[in-house]
């Protein structure tokens, strides 16, 4: 039996981000249904924090308003229109009339969340990605963030400020160690890929880690 720990930096401003988590349970199982010993190798999923945006924004803007910073008008609706496209094949459905702010009081939830367990800390994440891209909650929001905590059990974890310097000090840690752009996986502590890739490509890393051990 063998344990193989996956990183995913990341910011849970990403869409990319969370088309890449489900790409990544897709590999995940497909190796545990398909690979010898799949089945009783344990695989632990653990959420790094990266900020694309290294000043937070003082408010939330609405999201069509912050990708025109970035682009024309022609490019953002491609851009909406290939995350929808690609969102839909990974299970998700994008909704772009929300508004977006700074997430760092959702890495701060996630890293609480870390210290009770990787699989908690996935649950939360994806719950994120979920209220801020599907159902168009703003989790910049404090209201927003701390009912995704309660649901995780998590009640505590802002009332005193815990965990920010930690957090903070991940996400220089990140950037640092060279990582440009998010999702980034370290799988195994030893293979680096960026951006939502493959399927496939996941799975072979996974593969190459045990033929490595």
């Amino acid at each position: 039996m063998a344990l193989i720990k996956i990183e995913i930096i990341s910011d849970a401003i990403c869409p990319w981000c969370y088309i890449g988590y489900r790409n990544l349970q897709k590999a995940i199982s497909l190796y545990q249904e398909t690979s010898p010993g799949g089945s009783n190798d344990t695989i632990e999923v653990w959420w790094r924090p990266y900020f694309l945006d290294q000043e937070p924004p003082k408010e939330s803007i609405f999201i069509q308003d912050r990708m025109l910073r970035r682009m024309d008008p022609k490019m953002v609706a491609a851009a909406q229109t290939r995350l929808k496209r690609v969102g839909a094949d990974a299970g998700i459905r994008f909704r772009f009339g929300g508004y977006i702010g700074s997430f760092r009081l959702a890495h701060q939830l996630l890293h609480m969340a870390a210290r009770e367990g990787s699989e908690l800390q996935c649950w939360v994440s994806e719950l994120l990605f979920h209220y801020q891209f599907e159902e168009e909650a703003d989790i910049s929001q404090l209201g927003t963030v701390i009912a995704v905590g309660v649901q995780a059990g998590l009640r505590e974890w802002i009332a005193s400020g815990a965990g920010i310097a930690e957090m903070e000090a991940e996400a220089k840690k990140a950037r640092a160690d060279g990582v440009t752009g998010v999702p980034h996986f370290v799988i195994g502590g030893k293979h680096h890929m960026e951006g939502a890739v493959d399927m496939s490509q996941l799975f072979q890393a996974f593969v190459a880690i045990i033929e490595g051990q």
